[in-house]
């Protein structure tokens, strides 16, 4: 038998949800305006390196959500502190680009249509770690 008082939270998780998926497509959306690789262009012919990096970048962007998600109970904060953590998550990934430069030319390079494994996975792990870090700064 289903536990009716237990629903009562569905219009809240719905919220949440809605919510921190809203802040994570416009994070996403503005990662994918400001990097200079057309990563959705690449994966479509088949650049398995810059698909690996994309997806560590997806959820790199949502730890810092997913943080703020944990630790609030209003909307509100959870657009506000994710929009910092996701504009943080993004000037930081822009920071490793402009350090990194050559391990994201590697991921485009020509001649080499699936791109540098190595090169994404270094990137990837990274992008995690940054994404960690901001996510635990996060906390509160």
């Amino acid at each position: 038998m289903i536990n009716v008082e237990s629903l009562e939270n569905l219009p809240a998780y719905l919220m949440f949800l809605g919510t921190g998926l809203l802040v994570w497509l416009v994070g996403l959306t503005v990662y994918l305006w400001v990097t200079p690789i057309r990563e959705l262009a690449e994966i479509r012919k088949g650049n398995v390196a810059v698909a690996i990096h994309f997806l560590a970048v997806s959820l790199a962007l949502a730890l810092p959500i997913q943080s703020v998600g944990h630790s609030t109970f209003n909307a509100g904060d959870m657009i506000l502190w994710g929009g910092i953590g996701i504009v943080s998550q993004i000037v930081l990934h822009l920071l490793v680009r402009l350090f990194g430069k050559s391990f994201y030319t590697r991921l485009t390079e020509p001649g080499n249509e699936k791109g540098c494994i190595a090169a994404a996975l270094a990137l990837s792990a990274l992008s995690l770690v940054v994404g960690m870090l901001n996510a635990s700064a996060l906390s509160y």
